[in-house]
C-alpha cells in the first residue's frame, strides 16, 4: 500500500495579535487535516508566549548559522529573502513530503484537502502565482546579470506549495552562493531567485491559477479582513487581507492615492472616511514625503 503523502501547512508571521490569530484560525478552517506550524521571526524581539503547540521561532542569526548569506539589497533580510525562512522550516520538520506557505496577509479559501491533492496529483514541485519578469518589471535590470538571456523568472509567493526535493535544491544553491558572495553583484531577490532556480533545475512550476481564483491576489489594493466574504465554492487566494491598522498603513504607502488624497472624490479620501480620527493630516504628508524620496531613488536607478 502506496503511503499517503504529507503536507505541512506553514504560516508566516513577525507579529503575533488578535488579527493573526484569526489568519491561524482561517488555515485551521480550511486545512482541517494538515498539521499547521507558524513560523514567526523575531528579529526585532521575542514576540510573547503563543498559545499554540506549533511554533517555529527564527531570526536572522538563525539564518547566518544555517550558512546563508548576510545580503540584501531593500529592507531586510527575511523581507528580501523571505524565502530563507523556508529552508529552516524544513530542517526542523524533515518528516513532511510537501510543504505549503502561507504568509500571515494572505488567505485561502475552499477545500483544503482537495486543493492539497490536486497539487499533489499533479507532482508539482512548485506551485506559486508567476510574475512578467520582462524589462517592464522594476527588478529585471537589477537580475539581468545573474539569471541572463531569458532565464529570469519571477512570481509572488505569498501562497506557496513546494516539495521536499524543490525545497531541498534551493537551499543547496542558496548556500552554493553565499559561499561565493563576493562573486555576487546584485544579490537575489526571492520572488526571483525561486522561480528561476526552479526553472533552470527543470522542476515543475505549476500557476496558482490553475487550482483557483487569482483576480484579487497581488500587491494592491489591499482588502481589509471585516470586508472579507469568502466564496462558497471552489478555490480562492487572496493578498493582501489587512485588519484596519495594516489596511490603512498599505493605503499610505501607495503614492499616487496620498498625492491624490486632497483630490475630491479621490479613493483614499473616500476610504479614509470610514475611519474618522485615524489619520492625521501630518500622517497624509509624512506619507507622501516617504513615498516621493522612495520614488526618487528609483528613478535614479537604486533599489
Amino acid at each position: 500500500m502506496i503511503a499517503k503523502k504529507k503536507c505541512a501547512i506553514v504560516l508566516k508571521t513577525y507579529a503575533w495579535d488578535s488579527f493573526v490569530q484569526l489568519q491561524l484560525q482561517r488555515l485551521q478552517s480550511t486545512f482541517p487535516e494538515n498539521d499547521i506550524f507558524i513560523s514567526i521571526d523575531e528579529t526585532n524581539g521575542f514576540t510573547g508566549t503563543i498559545p499554540y503547540e506549533r511554533v517555529l521561532r527564527t531570526c536572522n542569526a538563525d539564518m547566518l548559522a544555517l550558512g546563508f548569506a548576510n545580503r540584501f539589497e531593500k529592507g531586510s533580510l527575511l523581507w528580501w529573502n523571505a524565502d530563507y525562512t523556508h529552508y529552516q522550516v524544513q530542517s526542523r520538520i524533515p518528516d513532511y513530503d510537501y510543504y505549503l506557505f502561507v504568509e500571515y496577509d494572505a488567505c485561502i479559501a475552499g477545500d483544503g484537502t482537495r486543493l492539497l491533492a490536486d497539487m499533489i496529483a499533479d507532482e508539482a514541485d512548485f506551485v506559486s502565482h508567476p510574475l512578467d519578469a520582462g524589462p517592464t518589471w522594476y527588478w529585471h535590470r537589477f537580475h539581468t546579470g545573474i539569471y541572463p538571456a531569458g532565464q529570469l523568472r519571477a512570481s509572488l509567493n505569498c501562497i506557496s506549495f513546494f516539495s521536499r526535493r524543490a525545497l531541498t535544491h534551493l537551499a543547496q544553491r542558496r548556500r552554493a552562493m553565499s559561499a561565493n558572495m563576493d562573486e555576487t553583484g546584485f544579490w537575489p531577490l526571492g520572488e526571483a531567485f525561486v522561480a528561476s532556480e526552479v526553472a533552470a533545475a527543470d522542476l515543475t512550476f505549476i500557476p496558482l491559477a490553475r487550482y483557483g481564483d487569482v483576480s484579487r491576489y497581488s500587491w494592491f489594493p489591499p482588502i481589509l479582513s471585516t470586508d472579507l466574504v469568502l466564496p462558497q465554492s471552489g478555490h480562492t487566494f487572496l493578498h493582501p487581507v489587512l485588519d484596519q491598522k495594516r489596511y490603512i498603513a498599505s493605503l499610505l504607502r501607495q503614492t499616487h492615492f496620498v498625492r491624490h488624497y486632497f483630490m475630491r472624490g479621490s479613493m483614499l479620501r473616500r476610504e479614509l472616511r470610514r475611519f474618522p480620527g485615524a489619520v492625521s493630516r501630518r500622517q497624509l504628508y509624512r506619507a507622501a514625503m516617504l513615498r516621493a524620496a522612495e520614488r526618487l531613488r528609483q528613478i535614479c536607478g537604486n533599489p
